[in-house]
């Protein structure tokens, strides 16, 4: 999923690109209720669907699962079109936090090459285009949870929260996404690279067993990016009937669970760790099954825009003041500003 927010408004749609068109379909609904509902775009000489426009419209849809999206060229259509929702001028200049997996760190400076500069967009809302230039100023690229971390230690203008008890503590944060957990260490408000580490299995993976089972049972083909619904709900139609699929779920949830203890077990010594905070969509599904298994763990309030969250009191921090972007070992705690 993409979460973007600049503390006025909050966003959130599926990751998925889709080959599109300018013209609206033709559809009962008198109005869109949400504005991610309806996401098209043009870049360049191309129109995208994206969201679940894609899924529901796009011939050629497609959620890549590569750190860095570059096949179709989906990371710039799905930064862009998260921009493009924060627009409300034809010219609007962006500064950004956002993150990568920890172990995909390096791939950093590429990500700040394809996003960074000019872009001319054309937003499609009613049928009628509308031309966008947004400048990305600014980017600052961090380990991906520590936005779950500053959303729990910083208040909203980037300020350290009064004692907060995870200030000086070890926090281990655990982040289920779709294509991979993080596992990351913050020891007295200092990111540990070394006791942090990225595992190549998510949510993703729980779908694959899903998918293959539907298949198997009921002779139905789903890809990765159409499961969402039927996931969530824990219904799918097959036959102009609904069949309960809870128990391929939560089946396959079970399983992931599993996998992802077996790696934090693996990684480190969960008893020396004051909190253990599951966050991302996966920490949402699987909480179940995780949080029991230790005394110091929970579910972060809101985990699914945890992250998004915690950029923006960054972003408030770094850039309120003019400060140098984010470097690994920098204390990522910072000391209450004067004034």
């Amino acid at each position: 999923m993409i979460k973007a927010t600049d503390g006025r408004e909050g966003y959130l749609f599926p990751s998925v690109v889709g080959d599109g068109s300018p013209y609206l379909p033709l559809r009962l609904a008198s109005q869109e209720t949400d504005p991610t509902d309806n996401l098209r775009v043009q870049i360049g000489d191309r129109v995208y669907h994206v969201g679940t426009l894609a899924v529901r419209q796009s011939r050629m849809a497609y959620r890549s699962l590569s750190v860095m999206r570059d096949e179709g060229n989906d990371l710039l259509v799905l930064f862009l079109t998260a921009l493009s929702l924060f627009a409300s001028e034809a010219n609007t200049t962006f500064s950004v936090v956002t993150g990568l997996p920890p172990g995909r760190m390096h791939l950093a400076d590429q990500f700040v090459r394809s996003v960074r500069g000019d872009h001319r967009v054309v937003r499609y809302r009613t049928g009628n285009p509308e031309e966008l230039y947004l400048r990305v100023d600014r980017v600052t690229v961090v380990p991906q949870p520590l936005g779950t971390y500053w959303s729990q230690v910083l208040d909203a203008r980037g300020q350290l929260a009064q004692q907060h008890p995870a200030a000086d503590a070890r926090v281990g944060i655990i982040d289920i996404g779709f294509r991979t957990t993080d596992l990351v260490t913050v020891e007295g408000g200092e990111y540990v690279p070394e006791q942090s580490r990225t595992v190549p299995t998510g949510l993703s993976a729980a779908y694959g067993a899903v998918a293959n089972a539907l298949l198997r049972e009921y002779g139905i083909e789903r890809e990765n990016h159409a499961l969402d619904e039927a996931i969530i709900s824990g219904e799918i139609g097959v036959s102009g009937r609904r069949v309960d699929i809870t128990g391929l779920r939560e089946k396959a949830f079970e399983q992931l669970a599993t996998k992802v203890l077996v790696e934090m077990r693996s990684t480190w010594q969960v008893a020396d760790y004051d909190f253990l905070w599951f966050t991302g969509g996966g920490g949402l599904a699987l909480q179940r099954f995780l949080v029991p298994q230790f005394p110091q763990a929970s579910l972060i309030a809101d985990p699914l825009t945890a992250n998004s969250r915690g950029y923006l009191a960054w972003a408030h921090y770094i850039y309120g003041t003019g400060g140098a972007p984010w470097l690994e070992r920098t204390p990522v705690n910072p000391q209450p500003r004067q004034g």
